[in-house]
């Protein structure tokens, strides 16, 4: 019954994670307008226990510090899937040399004080963005490993098909595709209010 840690070396949406996403909350992730076998994003991680996976663990390094995101099957929920899965990627961050892990839970996940509570539980800081961050390992300067070209053009596929999904939440109510900054983590933000 011990839980594995599997990286997918190529990460495609399939029927386990269709399962494993479809369990959480709705709207947390925003699943519904996926392919099966559509390419992904970034770095995935599937948890198995006996065979059967139990949950997932995603870490993108691009822009410097780990954006992690995890989900847990129902039926797992309070078995230490989820701190497994925190703590590996943890290490996934820490051998990457990167100082910090960061988490955003969206005001709208309906579950959000309980979900923010236990990360904090698991040594999360909230910062003034309304991100959670924790230290991974040592503080590094200077020897983050730069995200190899393969990644880099995932990431950029992966955006260019975000951006050309209808999303029926705008707040115009359109339902119209959404050109590239208006994503963040497949959460959708004001740009205005992130300009610079």
């Amino acid at each position: 019954m011990a839980l594995q840690w599997v990286h997918d070396d190529h990460p495609r949406w399939d029927d386990d994670r269709r399962r494993v996403l479809a369990s959480v909350p709705e709207g947390v992730f925003g699943t519904e307008s996926r392919a099966p076998g559509e390419p992904l994003s970034s770095d995935w991680w599937r948890v198995e226990r006996d065979g059967r996976v139990v949950g997932y663990g995603w870490l993108d390094d691009v822009w410097g510090d780990a954006e992690i995101l995890l989900a847990v099957d129902a039926g797992e929920r309070r078995s230490g899937v989820g701190a497994f899965v925190v703590e590996h990627l943890e290490q996934e961050a820490a051998a990457r040399g990167l100082n910090y892990v960061v988490n955003v839970v969206r005001p709208t996940h309906p579950e959000r004080e309980a979900v923010t509570a236990w990360l904090q539980g698991q040594g999360f800081a909230a910062t003034e963005d309304g991100r959670l961050r924790k230290r991974v390992g040592a503080p590094v300067v200077g020897a983050a490993v730069a995200p190899d070209s393969g990644r880099q053009a995932r990431y950029a596929a992966e955006r260019d098909r975000a951006a050309a999904r209808p999303h029926g939440t705008d707040e115009a109510g359109g339902g119209e595709p959404m050109g590239p900054g208006h994503e963040e983590s497949g959460g959708y933000v004001d740009v205005e209010e992130h300009r610079f």
